[in-house]
């Protein structure tokens, strides 16, 4: 009850109330209440964000906190922790934490690694890829773009173009930039 009042706090623009009411849940061992309380102060206490992060993933059931313990690590400069939260995260079919592993591991030369996660995460995802009222088609968009991304960096233009223009399809207008760019260079 105190965690759904947080939430109500929340979305009503109180988030004072909000923190105290997720803090008295996540002192309960509330995982939910947990990895909302860190999203709301993050930014005012970074060390108690990530210190409940880690607290939901490990007590929590739920695949978030491992994502967002992998972003809160990320962002501070620590690629190799981070990685091991994504890891666990995209072994639950989280695609966007398949996404942030694969680029990661695309930023950090380890190219191969990323394509198998970028096309994973495309050949098991949980919803429909083509369906634009499914709540992870966003995410799925920009894995497609991503993965178009990482085969122009290794040279293999022609299958970029082919997911720029799946991508662009979808709505992405960098996508739609990127294909019309390719596609001139490749004509040369």
């Amino acid at each position: 009850a105190a965690s759904l009042l947080g939430t109500l706090c929340r979305d009503t623009g109180r988030r004072d109330e909000a923190i105290h009411w997720y803090r008295s849940a996540a002192d309960r061992g509330w995982a939910t209440a947990m990895i909302n309380l860190a999203l709301l102060i993050e930014d005012d206490d970074r060390e108690e964000a990530i210190r409940l992060t880690r607290r939901a993933a490990e007590v929590g059931d739920t695949v978030e906190p491992h994502y967002n313990l992998g972003i809160f690590l990320e962002e501070d400069g620590q690629p190799e922790e981070a990685e091991r939260w994504y890891r666990q995260a995209a072994e639950r079919i989280y695609p966007q934490a398949r996404n942030r592993l694969a680029s990661l591991l695309r930023r950090t030369g380890r190219e191969a690694e990323a394509e198998a996660w970028y096309r994973r995460a495309l050949d098991d995802h949980g919803g429909d890829l083509n369906e634009p009222d499914d709540e992870d088609y966003p995410t799925y968009t920009e894995i497609i773009f991503d993965l178009a991304l990482l085969l122009e960096e290794t040279g293999r233009g022609e299958e970029a173009l082919l997911w720029y223009e799946r991508a662009a399809e979808r709505g992405d207008q960098e996508a739609a930039k990127e294909s019309a760019r390719l596609r001139a260079s490749l004509r040369m």
